[in-house]
């Protein structure tokens, strides 16, 4: 067993003692064969120059032709035709310069194989992948995928699919955002598809408007959206791509305004005596026009509207009276309806009646405290009320049987049978009163 392991130990120096003289003696031996090595290389990459194969990666595979197949009425179901690698036989110079920008590959559709029966709505045809290297580059042996499927349905064309736009996000307070009321698109595309559109969608996103400088927010915006296509039950229609294999888009014009809503107030003028109630066919009203004009207003009034005597839901139009630069909205009215009903007007007026005293004993005085008048509430209409006076009310405090003392004594009150729609009554019906004996003189 020593002596294994100390062969082991001999045979471990050699190869250390081999390496350290390797790279510790003839180091200008070793340095001119290195240059002499380099030389030869260099000759053989510039003056033999021999070829070598070289596997290019990921080529991307191409269509042409496309044209003569929408001339035939079809589509590609599917535009991604995947990548392929290619091998080139290639001098070796030009090695790091070959990449796939250097290399082509397609298909034709213009292949008259690619055609469909009467009974086929669409099917998957082979197609020959074509590849070419740009001249210099060396030459193609091989292609790994040298076939493709594609699938190639019929073409349907609608015309005027509507369009809706949904809003996300949200404006600053103030601002309202609109759009043309319908928007259409004409779509071509694999018909198994395109029949089952029924409108399309298009999303805008609020928050991505400009809001530094909030007093030029308002105003007119364009934008490009993506088109998401729906049928009949709300469900997404996928795979409907244009001419250029890009999905639908539509351009949409955008309206930003700067809006508030205010009240309506009607201007009704109404003869003296008489008055009014009234409804509106709305009581507000939404107003666009520029931020600082619109802060300025709360109410808007109507045109002058005569109230006459006899209207009973009587409906008159009233143009609305807008200031300056300040519209309404699109489809709305710069005027409201009003329903008038007009009648008398009816007031409550206080008199002042003298009180008639009657069945004071002869033995006694009234004292200080005995008020000579009485307040009475009269309520009935203007024209009424003008032509009734204290003449036609009396007011009487009966003392039959109190002797003196202080007494609170009920009043009584009558009113004039010609005195026609009027309500009167007693403020205070009672009065304390103090009554008095006569002195012997």
């Amino acid at each position: 067993m020593p002596n294994k392991t100390a062969s082991k130990k001999r045979i471990l120096q050699r190869v250390g003692s081999f390496f350290k003289d390797f790279f510790t003696k003839n180091i200008p031996l070793k340095i001119i064969s290195l240059l002499f090595a380099i030389m030869l290389w260099g000759y053989v990459l510039t003056i033999e120059n021999p070829e070598y194969p070289k596997v290019v990666r990921d080529v991307e595979i191409t269509m042409t032709g496309e044209s003569t197949l929408t001339e035939r009425g079809l589509t590609l179901v599917s535009r991604e035709l995947g990548t392929t690698d290619v091998t080139v036989q290639c001098v070796i110079g030009k090695h790091s310069e070959l990449d796939a920008s250097r290399i082509t590959c397609s298909v034709d559709l213009s292949d008259r194989a690619l055609t469909l029966s009467d009974d086929e709505m669409s099917k998957i045809v082979p197609l020959t992948v074509s590849a070419s290297i740009r001249s210099g580059y060396g030459t193609i042996t091989s292609v790994e995928n040298s076939t493709v499927s594609v699938e190639i349905a019929r073409v349907s064309t609608r015309t005027g699919i509507p369009v809706s736009v949904e809003y996300t996000g949200a404006l600053p307070a103030g601002f309202r955002v609109s759009t043309p009321d319908r928007l259409t698109v004409t779509v071509s595309g694999m018909q198994s598809q395109v029949d089952r559109i029924a409108k399309g969608v298009v999303s805008i996103d609020l928050s991505a408007f400009p809001r530094a400088d909030l007093e030029a927010l308002a105003g007119e915006y364009s934008g490009v959206y993506s088109i998401q296509f729906l049928d009949s039950s709300n469900n997404p229609v996928e795979n409907v791509y244009d001419d250029s294999g890009d999905s639908y888009t539509l351009d949409v014009p955008i309206t930003i305004r700067a809006y508030r809503e205010a009240t309506i107030e009607p201007e009704i003028a109404v003869p003296d005596g008489y008055e009014y109630t009234y409804t509106l066919s709305r009581r507000y009203i939404t107003l666009y026009g520029d931020r600082a004009a619109l802060d300025a207003i709360d109410t808007i009034v109507t045109e002058p509207i005569s109230a006459l005597p006899g209207m009973t839901g009587e409906t008159v139009t009233a143009q609305l009276v807008l200031p300056e630069g300040i519209t309404t909205g699109s489809g709305d009215t710069d005027s409201v309806t009003v329903t008038l009903t007009v009648s008398e007007r009816i007031e409550t007026r206080t008199l002042s009646v003298p009180i008639v005293v009657k069945g004071l004993d002869s033995s006694l005085l009234r004292g200080e405290d005995f008020p000579t008048e009485a307040a009475v509430s009269a309520k009935g209409t203007v024209k009424k009320l003008d032509a009734f006076t204290t003449a036609n009310l009396t007011v009487t405090a009966e003392l039959t049987g109190y002797g003196a003392g202080t007494h609170t004594i009920p009043l009584q009150i009558s009113v004039d049978t010609h005195a026609e729609g009027i309500a009167a009554e007693l403020v205070q019906p009672s009065i304390t009163v103090t009554l008095l004996e006569k002195s012997a003189e």
